[in-house]
Order: structure tokens, then C-alpha cells, then sequence
């Protein structure tokens, strides 16, 4: 290198552009370790290593051209002056020539090819559509805007361009898969969701014939003929063991390989690279429109959108389809993507100008789908429909919950479940909160009584959140480098604060970050979730990490107290002041009855509380041996079952296991003979744990019932000649919810099998 530390090359192009592109050259070391970045100015690229951008280490010592990596990149996109490494210039579609050095000692590198320039210029696309949801009201659905939700909008990067970096173990399997379909890893290909009021066009009705399973082979054969043709064309091409030539007819035929990858999983990440074109946020009517750039050499972008949601204060993933089977390829601009997503925690509740009024606190949900309404706050014992046994409603719900199995119905005033898990509080407050009288909020609790419901001595302690801390989030607008309006988020910590003499206090926020005490520095400030339904507590119900419930399982007080801004508790606040959802509309607030409050008097209350039951148990489940005449029928784990030994027919018992510490759990025990999917209703049973069900009597956790073989047998009996196999699944599930979600981390089950033969 020369010793001036100075480089100069020559930067030209195979194919002349038909418009001027902007570049810059960024050199490294050859382990990756950046040094420069310079422009290129009147088609000469120069670095000067002594400069003061460069490290005095590097300026002191003498350098091999050989030890350098240079890559040349448009400079379309002005964010590519952040960029420090090779691998975040790879999106750009940088080139890297090698260097060169003639007798003369002076550096060149070749032009730039025509196949990696041609990806350089940009054009930009208008992409837009909504995010909505079908939701049930009363016996009706509707289709809601989902707003506030995160869109990714992503392009799939051209095939072309990188192809040849996918190893070559990979495009080696190619040939065999597409050519013998019956080598295929099947993978269901994904239907569009359809809307819930609808019928399941796919399900097969019920067929009497005795071998009604098809073969695995068959069901291949039958994926493959849904496949699209592959020309004689592509077969030999694949057939020729070439590698590159696979590599092009891959390429050539993409539109038409598409629905063959969507069947491997596993490739999708060799076939399908996706680049970032922008993240837009969907406004109240769950709208979402922005501009976006792509490579001008190709017709279009090919679009493929992904969703996120904040729920519980962080942004989750509610939408991701399979990518190969999702993507608009050569997207027309402007043409409206309209997205259903199915995510039980998604709220519908959007809204235009829906802020609460004056001081007013609204105690809304658990977990934005139990309301506070509907759940028991006085004793009362009664039997699960179908069952005898009563147990105390007491801090139970009777709300519905995402992950509930038919075998566990929900009707309006069957309390029948507890919390459990991570569940949030949400509230609504006031348009002209905080104010000097009403400035922060504390969530506190105690323990009643314990599992069984026994009397406990306790006193209230500050409600601590998951984390440590309740941050609310927000988005805000910004200009980027190239002059375009962007969004961005970021967060204000509600609490907890000491104020004055009480600590764990949080923050009400105002209806707009702008606002005090507050007040965001930043361009167009709005809240991810709006004051009047947000969520204000998060917390562990199970884990004793994490600020969990101390006490257990067991029946709790949570009590909600207001402060003034010096941190003065508030005692003679309003009643009118307190609102809970409407029993029969939850979208309606009415004034929060005296048994939701405290120390109340005709016009005035200190705080409010609720009564909630949490039980965390785990269930148990296993399907015992199959009985013959009071004993197992076998000493082995065949499953064989003789149920006429010595000539005479056998009294045939069924048997299993379905508990749970503290009964909150229902299960379904179903048998099925042989391949016809022929369920028997004589041997089948579900209901709630707590009691005899179906003709199943429960003793000390294990039901059993009693058959004969005729009714087991059913049409394979064959007038006591017959044999047939069976097979038994067993369920045990999780009653309770964190307000939202069934916790089915808690269940259990078992599979078993027998035969029965004379």
C-alpha cells in the first residue's frame, strides 16, 4: 500500500445506468472489522487511512491490499451511512470487487456487473389495507377494526440475487422431492381462516364403512395431484444432477415452484428472505397506508405482512402466516390487503373520540375479557350442571375464556372458574385526570382464605408488577435522513413512586403523552393503549418470583385506592366516582355497587375492592388397564382383553384417572373401535372432576364404569364371535384463566389401546 495511506480507485459499470446512482465505498479488514466509508465522487472512489476517521493504530502500520475487503453500495437509501459491517450492507445489494495491484503499483477493481447494478435504482410503491377481526355480540358476529396493531410490511428479496449462496447440500435435494412425491415432508398448506359463522367446508361426514382410513401414501398422492404441473422441461433439468443448472431452473420457474416449497417447512429459510420495507401502525378504523421502496428492475414488490399487537404492555405477535403461501406476488400498488387475524387476546375496541369524562375511574376487565361484573362476590354452593356435588361460587367468573374445549361451556351466571396465571387490571380514567386531587392509584391485596376455603389471617400488601415496574408506551412520528415522516416508540414509567408519606403508587396518565405531567418532547405523541381502557397492573399469580401471591391458591381482596398529587390518601372520594362494565354490555359503565366498595357511606366510598379465587393446580390423568371380571386383563402391556374366558361372557370395566388438587378442572374420556372414527357413547364421558359422570362413578380420584361386550363390540360383535381394537384418550383440563386465556399449561391426559377377542 501506498505509504501516504491513501487508495484511489476507479468505479465503472458493465451496463451504464440510465440515470445517475449515487454510491459509497466501505472498506474492512478482511475479519470484517470496519475502518471507512467514503462517497464516490466523479467515478473515483479514495480512502485515506491517516485521516482522522480512521484509528491512529491503523494510520501507524503498513497494510496489504490483500487484507482488505471493499464493498460499493447505492446510496439510495441515506440510512446506509449507519451501517458498520458487511452483513448490514447485504440488504443495500452491495458489490465487492477484489483489489488489484499492476507493476506500477497502482490499485483497480473491475466495474460493477449489470446482475447486481440492475438491483440498485428504487422506485416506490404505495401499500395499504386494514387489519380487522370477526367478534361475537349476543347471537350475532361482526368484523371489527383491529387499531393501534404494529403492520410489518415486508418484500420478498429477488431469488436471483442470492441463490448462489444457498449451500449446496441443500439444492442437492431438491430433485428428489419434487420428482418422487412420495418422498415428501408433508406439511399442511394453510386455508385463509374462515369467517366463525360459517361451516367447516372440510370436514368429512361420517362413514359406516369398516376401513374408512386411507393410506399415508394415498393421502401423498393425493397432495402431490393438487400440486401444479412441472413441464418436461424443469423434470429433466432436475434430473441433471447439475447444480447450476438446478440453481436457474429454480429460478426461472419460481411462480411455479411456490405452492411444491410451501410443503417444506424447513426450506423456507434457503428459498425466502424477506427485507423490511417500513412498520406503519393501524389508526381507530384499523387502517394502515405508507410508501415503500423497491428494486426498479422488478414489475413489482412482492408484499408479505406480518402483525403485532401490544398486549400487557409489550408487542406480540398475532399474525405471521407461513411466508411462501402468503406472499402478494407483484403486488399493484394501492391495492387494499385486507387481514383477519383470529388471536383470542386481540381486543375489538376501537373507537373515535371515546374518552371518559371529568374524574371518572373505570374498574374495566382482567385481562381485557373478564369483566369485573361478572365475577362472584358472595357464597353460594352449587353442583356443575349434570353433577350433584356443589362447590362455593365464591371469587369465581363466569366468563369464557381463549383455549376452552366444547366439553368445558360457559353460560352467564355459572360461576364456575378461578384465576390462575399472569393475570392484568384494566382500567379507564377521566379526561380531566390527573388533577391535583386525583394524581396516582395503588393496586393492593390480602388473603381471605386459603385452597379449601378456611379462614386467613392477612393484611394488605402492595400488588408488585411483573418486572418492577408499569411503563406505558407510545408512538410518535419523526423525519428520517431522506426527509420521509416515520414512527417510533417509546415509553413513560407510570410507577411505582414514593409520594409523600405512601409508596407504590402509579401515575393516572393524561389522555395524550404531550400532556402533564408528562409532557413528550416528541412530534405527534399518541398512546399505544388510550386511557380509557388500559391495562394498569400486570402481575404473577403462580411463581413466587415475579411478585407472585404468597398465600397460594385461595380466595383474595384486591383493593384500588386513589392520591392526591402530594401523595395524600384519598377517603371520602365520590362514589359516582368508581364505574364497572354493565352486566348485560360491557361496553356500558354504571356505578359501582356498595358490595365493590369500602367504607362507604350514602354519597362516599375510600376505595374500591373485588373478591377474586385463584387456583394454580395441575391436573392429573391416566387411563388405567381394561378389567375382566374385577381383574386386569392382561399382565403384559399388549392390550389384549379376552371377554368370554371359559365360555362365558365377562363383565368388562373401564377405568382412569382425572383429578385435580382442588376439583377445577373437567375432563372427556372418549373411546374409539377401529378405523371408522366410530365414537361409542356408552363408553364416552366428560364433566367436572368433582363428581360422578356418564354413568362413571368416582372413588378417590379414579372413574370407572362397567360394560358389557356387546356394547363395546357394537357391530363387530358378531354374535359373541367378533374381536375389535380400541383406543382410549383421556383429557384433563384447566378451569382457570388470567382473564383472557385458559391456563392449559396445567392440564394433563394419556393415550391407551386395547382389543378385545372371545
Amino acid at each position: 500500500m501506498e505509504k501516504n495511506r491513501k487508495l484511489s480507485f476507479e468505479v465503472s459499470f458493465e451496463q451504464p445506468p440510465t440515470a445517475e446512482i449515487a454510491m459509497a465505498g466501505f472498506l474492512f479488514y478482511c475479519n470484517g472489522r470496519f475502518l471507512q466509508q467514503q462517497l464516490v465522487q466523479k467515478n473515483r472512489l479514495e480512502f485515506n487511512l491517516a485521516d482522522g476517521n480512521t484509528k491512529a493504530a491503523e494510520s501507524a502500520r503498513e497494510i496489504s491490499t490483500g487484507e482488505l475487503r471493499l464493498l460499493i453500495a447505492p446510496v439510495t437509501d441515506k440510512n446506509i451511512f449507519k451501517v458498520t459491517s458487511i452483513e448490514g450492507l447485504e440488504k443495500y445489494k452491495a458489490y465487492e470487487p477484489v483489489i488489484k495491484k499492476n507493476a506500477d503499483g497502482l490499485l483497480s477493481i473491475l466495474p460493477i456487473p449489470g446482475n447486481i447494478s440492475v438491483f440498485w435504482p428504487r422506485c416506490y410503491c404505495r401499500v395499504t389495507g386494514k387489519v380487522s377481526k370477526w367478534f361475537q355480540t349476543g347471537g350475532s358476529w361482526e368484523n371489527r377494526a383491529v387499531c393501534r396493531a404494529k403492520v410489518h410490511i415486508c418484500d420478498v428479496d429477488a431469488i436471483r440475487y442470492w441463490i448462489y449462496k444457498i449451500p449446496d447440500r441443500i439444492i442437492a435435494k431438491i430433485p428428489a422431492a419434487f420428482l418422487n412425491p412420495k418422498e415428501l415432508v408433508r406439511h399442511p398448506i394453510p386455508i385463509p381462516d374462515p369467517p366463525p359463522f360459517t361451516l367447516n367446508r372440510f370436514s368429512m361426514a361420517k362413514q359406516p364403512a369398516i376401513f374408512k382410513k386411507i393410506t399415508a401414501e394415498n393421502k401423498i398422492m393425493d397432495q402431490a395431484a393438487a400440486l401444479p404441473e412441472l413441464s418436461l422441461e424443469i423434470r429433466q433439468s432436475f434430473a441433471s444432477q447439475n447444480l447450476d443448472r438446478i440453481r436457474e431452473t429454480i429460478i426461472n420457474n419460481y411462480v411455479i415452484l411456490h405452492p411444491w416449497f410451501c410443503l417444506w417447512p424447513w426450506w423456507w429459510p434457503y428459498f425466502y428472505r424477506l427485507q423490511e420495507l417500513a412498520v406503519d401502525y393501524t389508526d381507530a378504523n384499523g387502517r394502515f397506508d405508507v410508501n415503500v421502496s423497491y428494486h426498479c428492475f422488478r414489475d413489482k414488490p412482492d408484499i408479505y405482512i406480518w402483525v403485532e399487537y401490544l398486549i400487557n404492555g409489550s408487542w406480540e405477535i398475532i399474525y405471521h402466516p407461513p411466508i411462501p403461501c402468503n406472499i402478494r406476488w407483484n403486488y399493484a400498488c394501492a391495492t387494499p390487503i385486507n387481514i383477519q387475524v383470529t388471536d383470542p387476546r386481540v381486543p375489538g375496541n376501537c373507537c373515535c373520540n371515546c374518552s371518559l369524562p371529568g374524574d371518572l375511574v373505570w374498574i374495566r376487565t382482567v385481562s381485557l375479557s373478564t369483566s369485573v361484573s361478572h365475577i362472584k362476590q358472595t357464597s353460594e354452593v352449587l353442583p356443575p350442571p349434570g353433577q350433584s356435588t356443589g362447590y362455593d361460587r365464591i371469587g369465581l367468573t363466569d366468563a369464557p375464556a381463549a383455549g376452552d374445549p366444547s366439553y368445558l361451556p360457559t353460560a352467564v351466571n355459572d360461576y364456575k372458574r378461578p384465576f390462575g396465571g399472569k393475570p392484568s387490571l384494566y382500567m379507564g380514567f377521566g379526561s380531566s385526570l390527573p388533577n391535583n386531587s386525583i394524581y396516582h392509584y395503588r393496586w393492593s391485596y390480602k388473603q381471605i382464605k386459603d385452597a379449601d376455603l378456611n379462614d386467613v389471617s392477612d393484611s394488605f400488601k402492595p400488588l408488585e408488577p411483573i418486572g418492577g415496574t408499569v411503563n406505558k408506551g407510545y408512538q410518535f412520528e419523526y423525519t428520517d435522513s431522506n426527509g420521509d415522516i416515520q414512527s417510533a416508540p417509546n415509553s413513560v414509567k407510570l410507577g411505582p413512586f414514593t409520594v409523600g408519606p405512601n409508596d407504590n403508587l402509579y401515575i393516572i396518565p393524561p389522555e395524550r403523552p404531550n400532556m402533564a405531567p408528562f409532557n413528550a418532547p416528541e412530534t405527534s405523541p399518541d398512546w399505544h393503549e388510550q386511557t380509557d381502557n388500559m391495562f394498569t397492573m400486570h402481575f404473577d399469580s403462580a411463581t413466587l418470583k415475579n411478585g407472585a401471591l404468597p398465600g397460594g391458591d385461595g380466595l383474595y381482596e384486591f383493593k384500588l385506592e386513589l392520591f392526591d398529587q402530594a401523595g395524600n390518601l384519598l377517603s371520602n372520594v365520590p362514589k359516582s366516582t368508581f364505574k364497572v362494565p354493565d352486566f348485560d354490555n360491557a361496553g356500558f359503565s354504571v356505578n359501582a355497587p356498595d358490595a365493590l366498595l369500602i367504607n362507604t357511606s350514602a354519597t362516599t366510598a375510600s376505595a374500591f375492592k373485588v373478591l377474586m379465587r385463584f387456583d394454580n393446580g395441575q391436573c392429573q390423568g391416566e387411563i388405567f388397564t381394561v378389567e375382566v371380571n374385577g381383574a386386569p386383563a392382561s399382565l403384559d402391556c399388549c392390550g389384549f382383553a379376552k371377554y368370554k374366558p371359559g365360555g362365558v361372557e365377562a363383565d368388562l370395566s373401564l377405568s382412569f384417572e382425572a383429578t385435580h388438587p382442588n376439583n377445577f378442572a373437567v375432563f372427556s374420556f372418549g373411546v374409539v373401535r377401529g378405523t371408522c372414527d366410530e365414537v361409542l357413547s356408552s363408553a364416552n364421558a366428560n364433566g367436572m372432576v368433582i363428581d360422578d359422570a356418564m354413568g362413571y362413578v368416582l372413588t378417590s380420584g379414579v372413574y370407572e364404569k362397567h360394560l358389557t361386550p356387546a356394547a363395546l363390540l357394537g357391530e363387530c360383535y358378531l354374535n359373541g364371535t367378533g374381536k375389535a381394537a380400541f383406543a382410549q384418550n383421556l383429557y384433563v383440563t384447566a378451569m382457570a384463566t388470567d382473564g383472557h386465556s385458559r391456563q392449559s399449561n396445567k392440564d394433563a391426559g394419556d393415550v391407551a389401546a386395547f382389543a378385545l377377542e372371545p
